[in-house]
């Protein structure tokens, strides 16, 4: 598979709506795929985007906050519907250590308003 070279101002966020995508993708690139998750009715939709760590992240969104309901639940963002240049309050915080155990997250902690990350 082979995908553009998209060259995008730092913090800017492109959305990419391939399948798979390379391991290559730029920081900032993203998707968002609207679906439900079970058990959650407040979830609309996910998005996964590179961090500006250079991981793939992902959170859950709906139109408002939920925090987690118990530890093995995930939160879900609030998003203002925009699938192009989405704003999601509050920020991101992709946790990367807790109790001095590593948690699998980036480390990254941050905002994305208007399809911008900061």
């Amino acid at each position: 598979m082979t995908e553009p070279t998209i060259h995008h101002e730092p913090g800017n966020m492109v959305r990419n709506q391939s399948d798979e995508w390379l391991d290559t993708v730029p920081k900032g690139t993203f998707d968002i795929e609207r679906h439900g998750l079970q058990g959650r009715p407040s979830v609309t939709a996910h998005i996964l985007f590179v961090c500006p760590n250079g991981k793939r992240c992902s959170v859950f969104l709906g139109s408002t906050f939920e925090n987690r309901r118990n530890p093995n639940e995930p939160c879900v963002w609030a998003w203002d519907g925009n699938e192009e240049h989405p704003t999601i309050t509050p920020s991101i915080n992709c946790i990367a250590e807790k109790d001095g155990k590593p948690t699998g997250g980036c480390g990254w902690h941050g905002f994305i308003t208007l399809g911008r990350m900061t």
